[in-house]
């Protein structure tokens, strides 16, 4: 696939492009200021788009001109609560939405394959019709971006939304190729809530679903490159992805019990 990277200057998009690569996809970097990536990530590269993340024109004008069959948006930086300020984060991928539908819809083909990053927040807890985030308030702006993402079908818009509770790289910098011990193997996954999930404390009177959720996730860690890699592994199978219209969360196998 070609994919067209959005934060690859970022820890996360850093290491998605090492990623991208190994899985045999071209990218195309969308970035601010292209002097910010190193001499090697740049020589690796297909091109380089120069423009603003929260500027859905210029996104869907690089789709377009750059013929990209995917977006991965790595960019922006979700707050820890509401207190804090959102930045731009909801505004960069409002705008990476609507890039992706309107160059879906002008180039007339098949549905632009896009994955997000998310929040834990909003997998499904075990109480139904209650996200994570009702009883781990953090990083609210998941949820707005959820709602919205989630109204439009998947035969317009293939999206994915990545939902690990935290990604700790293994590595300081990025490599290439990634190293061997790091893979998407080294994850258990599910769609639209957590995976393992342990069924314990809920029978405590009027706590017990906060206490269940609680004691859990903070075990819901992954390492970052294994998660990078779960995402330039599934763009291999484009639109027969399972996971396209889905949530995923993920959970080192290690922590399984």
């Amino acid at each position: 696939m070609k994919v067209l990277l959005l934060g690859v200057t970022g820890n996360v998009g850093s290491r998605l492009l090492p990623a991208l690569l190994l899985h045999k996809h071209q990218v195309v970097a969308y970035v601010r200021t292209p002097s910010k990536i190193s001499p090697e990530a740049t020589s690796k590269l297909e091109s380089i788009v120069t423009g603003s993340a929260s500027d859905s024109a210029a996104i869907k004008a690089a789709i377009l001109s750059q013929n990209c069959d995917a977006i991965v948006n790595a960019a922006g930086v979700a707050a820890v609560t509401c207190l804090n300020s959102q930045g731009e984060f909801q505004a960069i991928f409002a705008a990476v939405v609507q890039a992706a539908l309107d160059a879906g819809r002008e180039r007339g083909r098949a549905p632009i394959r896009c994955w997000f990053m998310s929040g834990f927040g909003v997998l499904d807890s075990p109480k139904k019709d209650h996200p994570v985030l009702d009883y781990m308030p953090l990083f609210p702006a998941h949820k707005p971006n959820y709602l919205l993402i989630k109204s439009h079908p998947v035969d317009i818009l293939a999206w994915s939304l990545f939902c690990a509770s935290n990604m700790t790289p293994k590595y300081d910098t990025p490599h290439f190729p990634p190293p061997a011990d790091v893979s998407a193997n080294n994850l258990v996954a599910k769609a639209d809530s957590p995976p393992a999930w342990v069924d314990n404390l809920r029978s405590v009177p009027l706590i017990g679903t906060h206490l269940n959720v609680m004691s859990q996730g903070q075990s819901y860690y992954a390492v970052l490159e294994d998660c990078v890699d779960f995402i330039a592994a599934d763009l291999e199978k484009g639109l027969e992805s399972e996971w396209i219209g889905k949530r995923v969360g993920v959970k080192e196998k290690s922590k399984v019990k």
